[in-house]
């Protein structure tokens, strides 16, 4: 019997949500025989990323989030009301066509403006033997800020009506949504910490690009900022530090983001472009974890998937949070900070100086071997706990 899994994966700003959503349905899809899995996503760029046979994508609308819960068409020339509507509608739909064992929401309980209601209704009264659950990353926000908010919308009340299992893609030790965003004993009860989620490099992937950049010739520091929509502070600083660092023989190899704003990007292009050799320049590449597992060093932003795979693949890395809209990225850097496995840059310190210093560190501390292992309570088994949970439904239903 073919089991059907449904994802959905709100994607208003940046890359984050999508890429772990299909980390997950990948190694499912790879790993659990018999099941197929049908992402919903609003992310323009989701087919460019490499899916195993057994996986596909239904596009939903986008929407663009320009501020904390303030939303906007990306594209259509309609108002957000009606795109909200065509999502609504969309999902729903699917849902009742494709008919998913498993139905896994990625982070926002409700969707976007309550775009999963209709949907989640659906599924309790009409397909009441499909498994909803809803995947949460280590550090949403705030927790004050999370608590007003979940229930001013609802979502308490949404998580004990609507989710059978909460699987919380982090570890205990590092950031307890459960206690801090006060879960009632019924949602805790249903709380699994699965540990942190991270895709690992191919091997003939990073072979592949090796040859093709000429990697092997020199050290390198990657760059990278998510989606980019707000990256261009980091690239314009790291610009004068690349320079400063490609002098001992480093290079830069430098990500912006299929978001980052085009007048911007150009301007940046132009500038790194002008330093040769030194640097090397995409737009977006979805074999971004391969660069990192050969990096000598990281700069980048906070985000839950970045983290966790220079972390996972123990890349000495140079952090430097978003701290608006969300406070989410600070959080889950200085948690680390404590830890002492990053190195922290917050926004109002960023500038060529302090990144060259905290590269200069990070490098230091590889060339001494003082980087390696990961600290106490901190584990990456999250895939292989959320393949286990979706084996032991598939199983009863079955029974």
């Amino acid at each position: 019997m073919r089991h059907r899994l449904l994802f959905y994966s709100h994607d208003t700003f940046g890359l984050g949500h999508f890429r772990r959503s299909l980390t997950v349905a990948s190694h499912i899809a790879r790993r659990v025989d018999d099941v197929t899995a049908l992402m919903l996503t609003g992310l323009d760029s989701a087919a460019s990323f490499e899916a195993p046979h057994g996986v596909d994508f239904v596009k939903l609308p986008g929407v663009w989030k320009s501020g904390d819960e303030h939303y906007s068409s990306r594209h259509l020339r309609v108002s957000f009301s009606r795109v909200q509507r065509l999502r609504e509608q969309l999902v729903r739909s699917v849902a009742r066509a494709f008919h998913p064992a498993m139905f896994v929401v990625d982070n926002a309980p409700l969707g976007v403006h309550n775009d999963l209601l209709p949907t989640l209704r659906y599924l309790k009264k009409r397909q009441p033997g499909t498994r909803v659950v809803l995947t949460l990353r280590d550090v949403l926000d705030d927790p004050g800020s999370i608590v007003a908010s979940w229930k001013k919308n609802g979502v308490y009340e949404a998580l004990e009506e609507y989710y059978d299992e909460i699987w919380v893609a982090g570890c205990r030790e590092v950031f307890d949504p459960v206690s801090l965003y006060e879960f009632s004993p019924a949602v805790a009860e249903r709380t699994r910490f699965c540990g942190y989620v991270a895709r690992k490099p191919r091997q003939e992937e990073t072979s592949d690009i090796i040859e093709e950049f000429s990697l092997e010739q020199r050290p390198f520091v990657v760059v990278s900022c998510g989606g980019g929509g707000d990256g261009v502070a980091l690239v314009d600083s790291w610009i004068e530090a690349g320079r400063r660092l490609a002098r001992d023989g480093i290079r830069s190899v430098v990500f912006l983001g299929p978001d980052m704003p085009s007048a911007d990007r150009r301007e940046l292009r132009r500038r790194m472009l002008a330093c040769g050799d030194d640097f090397l320049v995409f737009d977006y590449r979805p074999d971004l974890v391969c660069f990192l597992g050969l990096a000598a060093a990281s700069v980048s932003m906070a985000g839950y998937n970045t983290v966790c795979e220079l972390l996972s693949l123990e890349v000495p890395a140079v952090l430097v949070p978003r701290v608006e809209p969300r406070v989410e990225q600070l959080l889950r850097a200085r948690a680390f900070e404590k830890k002492g496995v990053v190195e922290v840059v917050e926004p109002h310190q960023l500038g060529p100086d302090s990144l060259e210093a905290a590269v200069r560190r990070c490098l230091q501390a590889r060339a001494s071997g003082q980087v390696g292992g990961l600290p106490e309570g901190v584990d990456f088994s999250g895939l292989r706990r959320m393949e286990r949970q979706v084996r032991r439904h598939l199983q009863r239903k079955n029974n």
